[in-house]
């Protein structure tokens, strides 16, 4: 069985290298597509293509479609170029703003349906139409600003600041009832697209977001994190004593900023009392703190404990604020249905069963800081 199958791989590679190459020179390649659903209910494509016409002066383009389908939208692209556009390299698909607070689902399930396209495809939101963010990029004609959005957000996953979200991903959040999806969202200042904020989704519509600082808070929510930057502002009050005499003197501000790095981070969630919908979340860091914008002098653990303690006050505030933002969109990015459904009969919830609670939900954060290390911050 096993020679067969290697017969077979090789014969598959013999066949593919006889292809000849002015085939490949007539294929645009799909990297990334925009989408945008027009005011007369039809779809603007816009396409990031590679090229690779030895004639061509440029090996990436952008081209756009209309149509009442993507698959209309694509074909209607094609009249743009001379080459034979196909999408079974699409690594990123962005939704303009419009369109995301409509429902992305009918797109996605397009996706999900074309069985020449990988579940790896990353989604995203822009703050603006998905054509004026693609091309936001094109002043520079040796960008692909698909590749470069692509990277982005690989950058920011890949060592989990960012929760990586693709097609697969999303589904299994969507279709999980009493957790909702969230996703990178664009936007482009002074031309230069980035990721500015986690786009909040009720069930598959943008209905909001949370400035991209909070990641992290995400992240410790959703996953374990290890080797992670932490910044927060503690407040300059608890240490004055422990400052030089010099810049005691010198403080005109009542806040200090920090940097720490999450050695270890991890979090767990329970349900302690249904009836009231009432949850605790337990938080425990290993941190080493890294830098601080005033001279605090850290001479013994007195002065770690006070560090410790302020630090889980200033992260318990953080989570209640994130919090209070998610049930005033009614989105639990946070999956605390998820663990509700848990304790229901059957382990059934209704969407809009959670939708009347998640608004009243009460959660105990507790916070356990320990400070292993810390350079010279002094």
């Amino acid at each position: 069985m096993k020679k067969h199958l290697v017969f077979l791989f090789l014969f598959m590679v013999i066949l593919s290298s006889c292809i000849p190459t002015r085939e490949i020179e007539k294929l645009g390649i799909i990297n990334t597509r925009g989408v945008d659903k027009l005011g007369d209910n039809q779809i603007k494509s816009t396409l990031m293509i590679f090229r690779f016409s030895a004639q061509a002066n440029e090996y990436t383009a952008i081209v756009s479609g209309k149509g009442n389908t993507i698959k209309g939208a694509t074909e209607n692209a094609n009249l743009e170029t001379d080459f034979r556009l196909t999408p079974v390299k699409i690594q990123l698909e962005v939704y303009g703003n419009e369109t995301a607070k409509k429902g992305i689902l009918p797109f996605i399930d397009t996706l999900y349906r074309d069985a020449a396209l990988p579940d790896s495809v990353y989604l995203s939101i822009t703050n603006k139409s998905a054509n004026e963010l693609l091309m936001s990029g094109t002043e520079n004609s040796n960008m692909n600003i698909g590749q470069y959005l692509h990277g982005l957000i690989e950058e920011n996953s890949d060592d989990h600041q960012f929760p990586r979200v693709d097609l697969h991903e999303f589904l299994r959040t969507f279709y999980n009832v009493g957790k909702d999806p969230i996703l990178p969202l664009f936007d482009a200042t002074e031309g230069v697209p980035k990721i500015t904020s986690i786009a909040i989704m009720q069930d598959d519509r943008y209905i909001g977001n949370i400035p991209a600082d909070n990641k992290i808070f995400f992240n410790l929510l959703l996953n374990n994190v290890e080797d992670q930057k932490l910044e927060l502002t503690l407040p300059i009050e608890p240490f004055k004593s422990y400052l030089d005499k010099e810049e005691n003197i010198k403080i005109d501000k009542d806040t200090v900023n920090t940097a720490f790095n999450i050695i270890k981070g991890s979090s767990k969630t329970t349900l302690i009392d249904r009836e009231n919908g009432t949850f605790q979340t337990d938080i425990k860091l290993n941190l080493e703190l890294l830098e601080t914008t005033e001279q605090i002098r850290i001479k013994n653990m007195k002065i770690t404990r006070l560090f410790e303690k302020e630090v889980e006050k200033a992260i318990k505030t953080r989570y209640k604020k994130i919090l209070n933002q998610l049930q005033e969109y009614n989105a639990d990015s946070f999956g605390y249905g998820a663990i509700y459904r848990t304790k229901t009969a059957n382990g059934e919830l209704e969407r809009s069963e959670w939708r009347k609670k998640f608004p009243e939900i009460n959660v105990k954060f507790n916070v356990d800081a320990n400070i292993n290390r810390h350079g010279s911050v002094d």
